[in-house]
């Protein structure tokens, strides 16, 4: 296989657009990945690789394609391990605002049907596993998920409304 310079520079300024265009524009290392897919696009030709010679654009594509993915992996492997930084503490609930949420939830609880009273609280203060649940109720898991999410729900409205009442009559 024979070409020209002008081919080659040809074909080298189409890969710089697309590595261009993948890697972003500004990338520092767009003519490093162009170098080794030209240098991998001529060995290949010249180890006689390349099935149909008309498709030099697909093959070059290919070829381009792998060397971006590599330099993908690479960078992500290189790059420094940020460090975990520390959650702040929290400070902790007064004693009144800790009753106060106390008897909001008991209050908003008390609201909900029984079933989802007895669902959430098996699941969440008492902590019982999803099979234990399903054992006691009698539901199925899809039944069990479809419940669990409207009595959140049902619960999460009855919350909002107590402390929109809650808030206006502190104003």
């Amino acid at each position: 296989m024979s070409f020209s310079g002008e081919d080659f520079e040809r074909l080298r300024s189409r890969v710089r657009l697309k590595v261009s265009y993948d890697l972003g524009f500004a990338c520092p290392d767009i003519e490093d990945v162009v170098q080794e897919t030209m240098i991998r696009y001529l060995a290949a030709a010249r180890a006689g690789k390349m099935n149909n010679p008309e498709s030099v654009g697909a093959f070059l594509n290919g070829i381009c394609r792998n060397v971006i993915l590599e330099y993908r992996r690479r960078s992500l492997r290189d790059e420094p391990i940020t460090e975990k930084t520390p959650e702040p503490t929290v400070r902790g609930l007064s004693e009144a605002d800790l009753l106060e949420l106390r008897q909001a939830v008991a209050h908003g609880i008390e609201q909900l049907s029984v079933r989802d009273r007895q669902l959430l609280r098996m699941f969440y203060l008492e902590e019982k596993s999803k099979e234990e649940i399903l054992k006691l109720t009698g539901m199925t898991d899809a039944n069990f998920r479809v419940v669990l999410c409207r009595a959140k729900e049902r619960f999460r409205q009855i919350y909002v409304e107590q402390a929109k009442h809650r808030s206006a009559e502190s104003h």
